[in-house]
């Protein structure tokens, strides 16, 4: 009776380790698929993100330059085309009459890619055949402002044909239907699909084709907030779509997986699993001992790879710190847990950063942040809390500090931090770092308030000429 008592609690418990691991493999597989549709999307914002930079640095030569004509501007937008991911670029007056970066003269007005309404910033609009070279593209326009007036528009024109190559470049989306909707949803190109839905169809008209049971009023929601769609699953079409903004306005990508795929994928994580409960169970008839020996092991297995996937979830990948979101959870818990332990938090970031980027390129940038994110961290060790919150920008906070020696001794700290962070050697790109600093709680008594007592000192930092550290003023 014991060993019965005993082999039915095994055999619960194992059921039990089924279901969620099960549950865990869906969880895997669903988040590798999003992370494959994510990338590329961001993969799209970034190609135009750095086309559209490009021709802003470029629109900024042309109002410094003495332009008379567009034929002046030909040397410049000819740089521009060769150098950037645009096949073409048009320079053009209000009125669309310009000319092409090989000096073919143009009139871009039937385009209708023009809107004075829009103002002085750059902004995107697709045209399923522009009238110069009968191309389906996303157009990036860029005012050109002179005296505070719209006087003339770069016009950078990226292939959509590029998009779909870049879908196909990427295996996962083998035998996948690809869907672009711009902007109010309206589909605009599609790849894969059997049949071509009929102009002016938007995505939720053909998503709920797709599936019946599809809740469009979700899917209008996410796309009006600009958001990721759930996934879900076609039964009609047996797909597993999932649909993902691009970034730009309420433009999105909806790829719809094969299903086969996706049942692959889920074997691959949840097959070795379910071989192994199988191996146990028989473990069980011949031998009760080694199966609760083996249940044990298990179960730390599967505490190690949660507690992974946790501490991968907090962490910045670039430069191993915490990131945004676990600096500040961390930051107050502590404040939660300790009111009156005291603490120094300094905002730092990398003086015109920017430029780094520009003239030395991203991965240079990278290489800076990964160098900053070590030092911090071979600095402050694992007892204080050191993250990167964005771009340039480091949070360090410093615990158990009450005395007003003890917040000497950290700004003297970090003042020879940021001299060492400044230091450079052989062909590495010279920075130097602007820091704000608030005490807890002598400044504030919550998270918020202390960063922006920080923050506001990080400015003071900014504005004295930077490459220093300031104090909040109480």
């Amino acid at each position: 009776m014991p060993i019965s008592v005993l082999l039915i609690l095994i055999l619960v418990t194992l059921y039990k380790f089924g279901v969620s691991s099960n549950k865990t493999a869906i969880t895997i597989v669903e988040d590798e698929i999003a992370a494959s549709a994510g990338g590329f999307s961001s993969q799209i914002y970034e190609d135009l993100d750095n086309m559209t930079r490009m021709g802003i640095a470029f629109r900024d030569m042309i109002v410094a330059l003495p332009i008379e004509k567009p034929m002046d501007t030909l040397p410049l937008i000819g740089t521009l085309g060769a150098n950037s991911q645009a096949y073409m670029v048009v320079y053009c007056d209000t009125d669309g009459v310009g000319v092409t970066q090989n000096g073919i003269k143009v009139n871009v007005e039937k385009d209708e890619l023009l809107h004075p309404d829009a103002g002085n910033a750059p902004y995107y609009a697709y045209i399923q055949k522009e009238r110069i070279m009968q191309a389906e593209a996303v157009v990036s326009v860029i005012p050109v402002v002179r005296e505070g007036t719209v006087s003339n528009y770069i016009l950078m024109y990226y292939s959509v044909s590029r998009i779909k190559k870049l879908f196909h470049q990427n295996k996962l989306f083998n035998n996948a239907n690809f869907i672009f909707s711009v902007d109010d949803g309206i589909v605009i190109t599609t790849e894969v699909l059997k049949e071509k839905p009929p102009k002016g169809t938007t995505i939720t008209q053909l998503l709920k084709d797709w599936d019946v049971k599809t809740d469009t009023d979700q899917l209008q929601m996410a796309i009006n907030s600009n958001k990721k769609i759930a996934a879900f699953t076609s039964q009609t079409y047996n797909k597993y779509v999932i649909c993902t903004p691009v970034g730009i306005n309420d433009w999105y990508i909806t790829i719809g997986f094969d299903k086969k795929l996706y049942d692959d994928l889920l074997t691959r994580e949840w097959g070795n699993i379910k071989k192994l409960i199988d191996y146990l169970l028989a473990l069980i008839i011949t031998f009760v001992i080694v199966l609760i020996g083996t249940m044990i092991v298990m179960r730390i297995i599967y505490n190690n790879t949660n507690k992974k996937l946790l501490k991968q979830a907090n962490m910045d990948l670039l430069t191993g710190l915490y990131n945004k979101m676990a600096t500040e959870s961390k930051i107050m818990q502590y404040i939660k847990d300790y009111p009156r332990a005291g603490g120094v938090l300094f905002i730092l970031d990398i003086d015109n950063f920017k430029n780094i980027n520009d003239s030395r390129g991203h991965a240079e940038g990278d290489a800076v942040l990964k160098r900053v994110g070590q030092h911090l961290k071979e600095t402050y060790g694992e007892h204080h809390v050191v993250g990167r919150i964005g771009g340039d920008e480091f949070i360090i906070f410093v615990k158990d500090i009450l005395l007003e020696q003890e917040v000497a001794e950290q700004i003297k700290m970090m003042r020879e931090c940021l001299q060492v962070l400044s230091q450079t050697e052989g062909n590495v790109q010279p920075c130097t770092f602007s820091a704000g600093a608030s005490l807890y709680p002598n400044d504030a008594q919550d998270f918020s308030n202390l960063y922006k007592a920080a923050d506001r000192a990080l400015y003071e930092a900014k504005k004295n000429g930077k490459n220093q550290l300031k104090m909040t003023e109480s």
